[in-house]
């Protein structure tokens, strides 16, 4: 057939390759003609349904190149099950790779077991094993069979120490790769304590020392730097509060999405038309099927709606509505660098680490300040007090032509800031930017003093400032922020 008509017999020239967008299609439509052939074997009288599989008259499932074939443990039913896939491989020439295929037995007698065995000639398997990347077990997962989930995320953070990388790309990093990773287990399991718990140590140790091993160095506590912006964290997943969002969904789906095979099996073999939310738990199920029926105390609090991710939904609704921060406003909307916008994450907290909370650690430290060589080195010196950060946020705010505010108290400056930079007008776009900039510059500055013995001016510092914010400058503001200059002091 060539355009919906058919056509003189040619010869093939060159076949497909690996790789071939071709390929794919080719061999969905080869898996179902075996499936069809699977299903049919339903009519033969010799054949005998799994037990856990008859009222479904489920005989196989396939993920691509991945089969799984399900009968009773008896040689007849074996045999049929097993003469349909060899028709199937006589006509496309597919056979099955012995050597990745195994035969998994459960209450077959020994003899039995040896009989399919020799007709077969595939090696017996255990439980648990793996498939799709998950292991399948009719038992609760040991501690030893997680170990590739924290082998794997170990195995990247590993490739990342090698890279410079801020405390923002890290925390990238962890959001969008590591919690990927454990978020298809979490979906599928019930994650043990210990193991989110050694998960969340490996990742809030490469967030704050950039190692592999697992440390006990944080400027924030985990908790809190996996709250939402709104409440002062970094919006990284609580990956505990998380998993049962997920086993929650998985929950609700039961009840909501009758068309799904899993859920079809559990109507038909444990609901059986009872009201799923007030049934007991029956007392055959497997250990993750006893977990979706627990997880029912959570539906009351779900309210779902038709926007966006359901699990998300969930996760928001179990995190609960804590308070949120005055300065939240300077979390949303900012256009600063992600680098400088963690640094001002932890200076609006206290939680740099500047030489008074160094001291109190009981650390040796010289505590004069090295921009202004003055006074001691705080939080509210360094960013209120201190000669040399005034002159440059004095040229910053000249820059943007804003008056100018001096004030020795941080609740006045906060309640300052937050008022400057609230709403969506240009003027507070731009003082958000140019703030949370001028605080990174500080910060870098006085540690290449402390550390690396080197300095810069004050107008070196207000021109980068300028220059960045002119760079990170959406469009909306880019105009504005153009209209700004510099002035320099004429020399005589």
């Amino acid at each position: 057939m060539v355009n919906g008509e058919p056509t003189a017999p040619f010869n093939a020239t060159k076949g497909l390759r690996q790789g071939d967008p071709i390929s794919p299609f080719l061999f969905a439509i080869s898996m179902e003609y075996l499936s069809r052939n699977l299903n049919d074997v339903k009519e033969s009288q010799e054949f005998k349904y799994h037990p856990k599989c008859s009222k479904l008259y489920l005989t196989h499932l396939s993920f691509a190149d991945d089969l799984l074939l399900f009968s009773r443990g008896d040689v007849k039913s074996v045999t049929t099950l097993h003469r349909c896939f060899q028709d199937f491989s006589d006509a496309s020439g597919l056979q099955a790779n012995k050597e990745k295929s195994s035969i998994y037995f459960g209450g077959v007698t020994q003899e039995v077991q040896e009989q399919i065995l020799s007709f077969l000639g595939f090696p017996k398997g255990e439980l648990p094993f793996r498939y799709l990347g998950i292991p399948l077990a009719t038992k609760k997962i040991s501690l030893i069979q997680w170990q590739p989930l924290i082998t794997r995320m170990v195995a990247k953070i590993t490739s990342w120490t090698a890279k410079k990388l801020s405390y923002a790309g890290r925390a990238q990093l962890i959001q969008t790769v590591l919690f990927g990773i454990q978020a298809y287990w979490a979906q599928l399991f019930v994650i043990p304590s210990k193991v989110i718990n050694t998960i969340e140590a490996y990742c809030r140790s490469y967030l704050w020392s950039g190692t592999n091993t697992i440390t006990r160095k944080a400027l924030i506590a985990w908790e809190k730097v996996c709250t939402p912006k709104s409440m002062g964290g970094l919006s990284l997943m609580n990956m505990r509060v998380w998993n049962k969002a997920a086993i929650s969904k998985a929950s609700w789906d039961i009840e909501h999405k009758s068309d799904r095979l899993w859920i079809r099996c559990l109507h038909a073999y444990y609901i059986k038309n009872q009201q799923f939310a007030q049934m007991a738990i029956p007392q055959q199920v497997g250990w993750m099927v006893k977990k979706l029926f627990e997880a029912r105390s959570s539906l009351p609090l779900i309210q779902v709606n038709n926007a966006g991710s359901v699990i998300k939904q969930i996760y928001y609704q179990l995190l609960g509505n804590n308070a949120k921060i005055s300065w939240k406003t300077l979390r949303f909307g900012n256009n600063a660098r992600p680098k400088a916008q963690f640094t001002v994450w932890l200076q609006m907290q206290g939680r740099l680490l500047t030489v008074d909370r160094i001291a109190s650690w009981g650390v040796s430290v010289d505590h004069e300040c090295k921009l202004c060589n003055n006074q001691n080195e705080t939080r509210d010196h360094l960013f209120m007090e201190c000669s040399y950060s005034i002159k440059v946020w004095e040229g910053v705010l000249k820059w943007m032509q804003v008056p100018s505010f001096r004030t020795t108290q941080w609740e006045l400056m906060e309640k300052w800031i937050i008022q400057r930079i609230k709403g969506k007008s240009q003027q507070a776009q731009i003082f958000k930017m140019a703030y949370t900039e001028w605080v990174h510059a500080i910060w870098i500055e006085r540690n290449q003093r402390r550390f690396e013995m080197r300095s810069r001016k004050a107008e070196q510092l207000v021109k980068e400032i300028a220059y960045v914010c002119n760079v990170r400058a959406p469009t909306r503001i880019k105009e504005k922020v153009q209209q700004f200059c510099i002035c320099q002091p004429s020399r005589k």
